[in-house]
């Protein structure tokens, strides 16, 4: 058996992984914060619907939020907030939409979330 025609056949086949694992970090790095300020803005509007009840203007929660949003970076407009009271119930709905460059093209991150909370 010769040796010499094995050599160098894995070569390609490690360069194509590696270029997968830079790739799979680059998204990483670029999608992952995005997903856990969102996580973490959701958290928030579902507290603020569970104070809802404790506090009795809708504009203090509004502020609040908005607040919130700008410490976190988050492009959210006034008119994509929505805060309604029903007899039983505090809902917030908050949508925006964060681009995020990943150099090649740009991927839209849609935020849509509404929170519910009972008002004692």
């Amino acid at each position: 058996m010769r040796r010499d025609a094995q050599r160098g056949e894995g070569k390609l086949g490690f360069l194509i992984a590696l270029i997968v694992v830079g790739l799979a970090i680059f998204l990483g790095i670029k999608v992952i914060p995005v997903r856990v300020t969102a996580y973490h803005f959701k958290d928030v509007l579902r507290q603020e619907a569970r104070m809802g009840a404790v506090r009795n203007e809708d504009s203090t929660i509004r502020d609040r939020i908005m607040v919130q949003a700008a410490d976190l970076e988050i492009p959210l407009d006034e008119k994509n907030l929505t805060i309604r009271r029903t007899p039983s119930n505090m809902i917030i709905r908050a949508k925006y939409e964060q681009p995020i460059d990943l150099k090649f093209t740009t991927y839209v991150y849609k935020f849509n979330v509404e929170e519910r909370a009972p008002l004692w």
